[in-house]
């Protein structure tokens, strides 16, 4: 399996990293806030001998490069960067997978380019405001602006509680059976392998950059497009997600016309590694019922026949 990876210059000049595996129809996958492009490699192996799978790292995360300023880390900064990626990859229409905050990125760029979007599919997140959900309570967007304040006045100090605090909570100690005992993973199917990028790459990030993502994440809401949504849709939410829950995602699959939802049975919200089989196949029909396949794609490669199912 041939991955291609470049980096490139956005929109201001920021460098975003991205990788291509494969060929045919393309699908491309955003991720959440914190997390690089490991969470997408079960749908790597499962859709690249079919379609152009493109990942990519939002600016400060993974090896993307960092912004001008923290101030432009908006959704609609997210949303630019993806057009980037696409218009590098060479890609004029793709089917959008967002994982966590990535839900709100790929809403985003359907709000500034409709016509590149051959579908959309939402994976365990919400279209807004997601810490007045959090845990299922409000409690978060007050909590939320107390820890974004603190960040940014005390830089040093914030920096430091929060290395030594991650140093602890992420040991091989506590980080695994913490996980398992909140719920926050489900344990029956988490691999441990699979959560360790995300431990680590949480520690390597510029925590004000984090705040500053999740502040814009907070503000931004795509709830007046869902129902002005064209194109087909599939959402995917987890039984038991604590970050987004399900009530949320029924929700969003009420507001959007003509969208299908799968509800991963006890899935948390990281549900996308731990039941990978069953998103995947899920998805596989889905596009097959209802995206349809250019004869021709960028760059003049014929897409190959879709997989015959069992």
């Amino acid at each position: 399996m041939k991955i291609t990876s470049r980096t490139i210059e956005s929109f201001d000049g920021t460098s975003i990293h991205y990788k291509s595996v494969g060929k045919g129809p393309a699908i491309c996958a955003s991720n959440g806030i914190g997390v690089s492009t490991f969470f997408w490699k079960y749908l790597v192996e499962y859709f690249s001998n079919t379609h152009q799978v493109i990942l990519w790292d939002y600016r400060f995360h993974g090896e993307s490069g960092p912004g001008p300023d923290y101030d432009s880390l908006t959704m609609t900064t997210n949303a630019r960067d993806l057009c980037a990626v696409l218009d590098h990859a060479g890609v004029d229409k793709a089917t959008l997978l967002g994982h966590s905050m990535g839900v709100q990125t790929i809403f985003e760029f359907y709000r500034l380019n409709p016509q590149r979007c051959a579908a959309l599919i939402p994976v365990l997140g919400t279209y807004g405001h997601p810490f007045d959900t959090f845990f299922g309570t409000d409690i978060g967007k007050f909590l939320f602006p107390l820890g974004f304040y603190t960040t940014f006045l005390f830089p040093g100090m914030t920096r430091k509680i929060t290395q030594t605090g991650l140093k602890i909570l992420f040991s091989d100690y506590i980080a695994w059976p913490g996980a398992r005992l909140t719920g926050l993973v489900n344990f029956q199917h988490i691999r441990k392998k699979d959560l360790n990028p995300y431990l680590e790459h949480l520690k390597s990030l510029d925590l004000r950059a984090f705040m500053a993502m999740a502040r814009n994440m907070q503000e931004h809401s795509a709830q007046a497009i869902l129902p002005e949504i064209k194109v087909p849709v599939l959402i995917i939410a987890g039984e038991d997600d604590l970050f987004t829950p399900l009530e949320v995602s029924q929700h969003m699959h009420n507001m959007i016309p003509n969208s299908e939802m799968l509800v991963i049975p006890h899935g948390s919200h990281a549900a996308l590694v731990e039941q990978p089989e069953l998103m995947n196949l899920r998805i596989e029909k889905f596009m097959q019922e209802r995206v349809a396949v250019p004869e021709r794609i960028c760059g003049g490669q014929t897409a190959p026949p879709r997989r015959k199912r069992a």
